[in-house]
């Protein structure tokens, strides 16, 4: 029986499609889910925006993406939001350990094409993982 499932999202289609494959997972299983964005501690803060708009931190940016996704979802279980620092495929391995997820749910983007060459979020997560890895077709 699964526990806890987590998901990574970067505000991308392909992320939130994926989101919604751990959110279906989650519901048939009594699950709980947690949704995760990495966030870049080199980057900075948007400085280009309109007058009157305070600009977001990485770390807002990564929470309001976490946060926006979770209240996008047809999900009536528990939810868990949350940024986490690192790459990508180390927040998602760090906070699987953490919570002690069964199941990491990742999109294919760059698993296959030439984006494969350069390495990807799932086959780095599916190397180190903690748990079983799920990858879903999200392009």
């Amino acid at each position: 029986m699964l526990k806890n499932i987590l998901v990574g999202v970067d505000g991308s289609d392909s992320a939130h499609r994926a989101a919604e494959v751990a959110a279906g997972l989650a519901a048939a299983t009594g699950a709980n889910l947690h949704i995760v964005t990495a966030v870049d501690e080199k980057a900075t803060a948007a400085k280009d925006l309109p007058p009157g708009m305070t600009p977001m931190s990485p770390g807002e940016r990564a929470e309001a993406i976490a946060r926006q996704v979770a209240e996008s979802l047809s999900f009536t279980g528990t939810v868990h939001a949350s940024p986490e620092p690192g790459k990508p495929a180390d927040a998602l391995v760090s906070v699987a350990k953490r919570v002690g997820a069964d199941l990491i749910v990742v999109g294919n983007r760059r698993v296959q094409g030439p984006g494969r060459l350069l390495g990807s979020v799932a086959a780095d997560v599916a190397h180190h993982a903690p748990c079983d890895v799920y990858i879903a077709k999200t392009v």
